[in-house]
């Protein structure tokens, strides 16, 4: 157990999973986590035979824990994430990584002065298809890529939208920033840097309480050429639909369902190499080997560039060259 990389977690809503993956996973030991509610830290306590914090500053001055997680509101990331760095600890943040790029910015200083690790939780990252995906477009096995097709089509009721969802502050956004950042995030990761954003329309349609929007809509034009098509939305009555279709002069590759269509004697040989399969044992493989993260600060801040950058076409209604 010495040997273990400790934990300690801020925010047990769906902190209270991460903490779960943290305690089963072999050479990761959760130390104690943190949170406003008692009977949240209680949970914890019983749950995982961890310690626990009302104040997570308090919990960042222990010496015996090695990563922090913030699993806050994402508007908190950095702030928490921060102090964290300061105290010597290694950082994951949840997605994303926060509600601005300057946010992001100053996250990144942080940990790079503190000589801390910061990853940021896209757990998309580490699917097979998605790595064979990645793999297949990196080898050029689609030709000259043409269109990225991004749909993200799920329903959040009202209840969702009580507390800081939804909210400017706290959350950054709405469909495309929350729910939909998983997929912006997989979509630059295939697709590379977006040029610019063409053109860009948001706003709240079917939700009371919702202060930032339910349904965004984007065209962007990639620095390779190719086209991009992003809507996301949390309006949709029929199902959680996520999808990413990619297509080229020689194939088609995709998720949601799984595509890889290739002409007769074109399918790429992909091969790939062993990678972890969720961010703790990501963070292990860093610290304790010194690899590469699958999302550092700087791939997790793309999203964030980019989602501020369609909210300012569409206030403006002018396109947003990044």
């Amino acid at each position: 157990m010495a040997n273990n990389l400790r934990f300690g977690v801020v925010g047990l809503g769906m902190g209270m999973s991460r903490s779960g993956m943290i305690h089963s996973t072999d050479g990761a030991e959760l130390v104690a986590v943190a949170d406003l509610k008692e009977d949240r830290r209680k949970a914890a306590e019983e749950k995982f035979g961890c310690e626990s914090h009302e104040d997570a500053l308090e919990m960042f001055d222990r010496d015996d824990i090695d990563v922090a997680m913030m699993m806050t509101p994402s508007g908190l990331h950095g702030k928490f994430g921060e102090e964290a760095a300061r105290r010597g600890k290694h950082v994951i943040t949840t997605k994303p990584m926060d509600v601005s790029v300057e946010n992001c910015d100053s996250l990144i200083k942080t940990c790079e002065d503190n000589n801390v690790k910061l990853l940021v939780d896209f757990g998309e990252r580490y699917g097979k298809h998605n790595r064979r995906i990645k793999a297949a477009l990196d080898q050029g096995a689609i030709g000259k890529p043409l269109l990225c097709d991004l749909r993200m089509k799920w329903k959040r009721f009202d209840s969702y939208y009580v507390g800081w969802h939804g909210t400017w502050e706290f959350d950054g956004g709405g469909s495309i920033m929350n729910q939909g950042v998983h997929y912006i995030d997989l979509m630059l990761w295939f697709m590379g840097p977006v040029k610019r954003v063409i053109g860009a329309h948001f706003d709240v349609y079917d939700h009371e309480n919702c202060e930032t929007e339910d349904m965004t809509s984007a065209i962007l034009e990639f620095e390779n050429g190719a086209l991009g098509h992003v809507l996301t939305t949390t309006t949709y009555p029929g199902g959680n639909v996520s999808m990413i279709h990619i297509h080229g002069q020689d194939g088609i590759v995709g998720l949601g369902p799984e595509i890889w269509q290739f002409p007769e004697g074109k399918e790429p040989n992909i091969e790939l190499p062993p990678c972890p399969s969720n961010v703790i044992q990501d963070i292990l493989r860093v610290i304790n080997d010194g690899a590469e993260p699958a999302v550092d600060g700087y791939e997790g801040r793309r999203s964030v560039e980019l989602n501020m950058a369609i909210y300012e076409c569409s206030r403006t209604g002018k396109s947003v060259t990044l």
